[in-house]
């Protein structure tokens, strides 16, 4: 068996192999007798007919496409480990030539991606020093009060901040429109969930009033309903004001903090967790900052076959995403104003960038030799069974089946420590 080789775009070959005469007999022979054993020729018990008898009942085509299913794949396996090519997906197979003494196959073959790194050590990226203002931790504190907050029932006009449950049924031209109902239906008024000018409607209703509250579709809404002027005709139930708890050490409590018992025990775990989250930031910015270096240092070369899979998973599950909102994909491109095949090159574009960034980290890996010990490993278990306050084998036993994936993260962590340890 002969074979050639030729590079046809960035990880991408085409193998053309001469298929040895006698293996491609000994191919047909097999597909022969595979095919012939489904044949049943009156007169005679079934494998007991004379060979050109079954002969004339099997379709020559189909004994050459089995015998070309059987002889392809040690073939190509034999041209990969030739060539000593790394393929990334099955091959596409095209016919050359094709005789009863003749076959020419040629294997069109995506390959893994190829990176070869250029400088990764000794690189320099701005990093900031971060500081949290009293201004911010008031902030905090805030929204933590305001996320405890209570619902109380008020007698008196809707007020923006208010929650409004209410009944509401949507027209447009007269008719009634299909998602456009809902029965004792609770809105937080400012909240921005409705279409705009609806919440705003809403404001100064009173508990058991009757009001139609009319608005205008966006243009960028679903496209049966884009732009249209719509009627909600509304019966309110009840109204809610939020009851924000007073700063003190009693509201404090009631928060359920652990070890946080005083107003100034919670200014300083709220300076100290919003520290740790701009740290966590810079600290973030700072590595993708080198790895881009890193990367642009690199010559990286992914086949768009593959970049192609990534994206189209990326798609897949936007769409399983919108689909549990009770949209179409077709209404999520409405509403947000674009095209799939914008969508779609901005996935191709993401993907591409990922998995350069993906590869590099890897290859460092691989040249620096970071891989993850046993003790390692043991050391994780040991971590999480504190963290969970369970017994370590416990732990080993829940995490058995995520155990190659809790290595692979240890990997990539052990391989970020390196990038952010060697550079400035």
């Amino acid at each position: 068996m002969s074979n050639n080789i030729k590079k046809i775009a960035p990880s991408q070959v085409e193998i053309t192999v001469d298929v040895d005469a006698a293996e491609w007999k000994k191919a047909q022979e097999k597909a022969f007798s595979k095919l012939a054993s489904n044949v049943t020729i009156k007169g005679f018990r079934k494998g007991a007919a004379p060979r050109n008898l079954v002969a004339s009942h099997i379709d020559p085509n189909s004994l050459f496409n089995e015998a070309i299913n059987e002889v392809a794949p040690s073939t190509f396996g034999k041209a990969v480990a030739d060539n000593k090519i790394r393929p990334y997906s099955q091959p596409k197979i095209n016919v050359l030539k094709l005789s009863n003494t003749e076959l020419e196959l040629q294997f069109i073959v995506t390959l893994l991606p190829n990176v070869k790194l250029g400088e990764y050590k000794g690189l320099k990226a701005e990093k900031e020093a971060p500081s949290v203002t009293p201004e911010e931790v008031e902030e905090s504190i805030k929204n933590q009060l305001s996320r405890a907050a209570t619902l109380e029932v008020v007698d008196r006009p809707a007020q923006m901040g208010d929650t409004v449950t209410f009944d509401f049924k949507g027209f447009v031209d007269g008719k009634a429109f299909d998602g456009g109902e809902a029965s004792n239906f609770s809105l937080e008024l400012g909240s921005h969930q409705f279409v705009p000018g609806f919440e705003e409607g809403l404001v100064g209703v009173k508990p058991g009033e009757k009001k139609d509250v009319a608005i205008t579709f966006p243009t960028n809404y679903v496209a049966e309903l884009a732009g249209k002027d719509a009627t909600f005709k509304c019966h309110v139930h009840e109204i809610k004001e939020k009851k924000i708890p007073e700063l003190n050490d009693e509201a404090v409590l009631d928060l359920g903090i652990a070890e946080v018992k005083t107003v100034e025990e919670l200014r300083k775990k709220n300076e100290a967790d919003l520290l740790a989250n701009k740290v966590s930031e810079s600290n973030r910015k700072y590595f993708n900052d080198i790895l881009s270096q890193i990367v642009a240092n690199a010559e990286i070369e992914i086949a768009q076959e593959i970049i192609n899979d990534e994206a189209a998973h990326s798609e897949d599950d936007l769409k399983n995403r919108v689909e549990q909102q009770g949209l179409t994909f077709q209404q999520y491109l409405d509403v947000t104003g674009q095209k799939e095949e914008v969508v779609m090159d901005t996935f191709r574009a993401q993907a591409e960038k990922n998995l350069k960034e993906f590869l590099a980290l890897q290859q460092i890996g691989f040249e620096e030799k970071l891989e993850v010990s046993d003790e390692e490993v043991e050391a994780e278990y040991t971590r999480i069974a504190e963290q969970y306050k369970m017994p370590v084998e416990d732990v080993k036993k829940a995490l058995e089946p995520q155990k190659d994936r809790m290595i692979s993260d240890l990997r990539s962590k052990k391989i970020q420590d390196f990038v952010m340890a060697n550079n400035q």
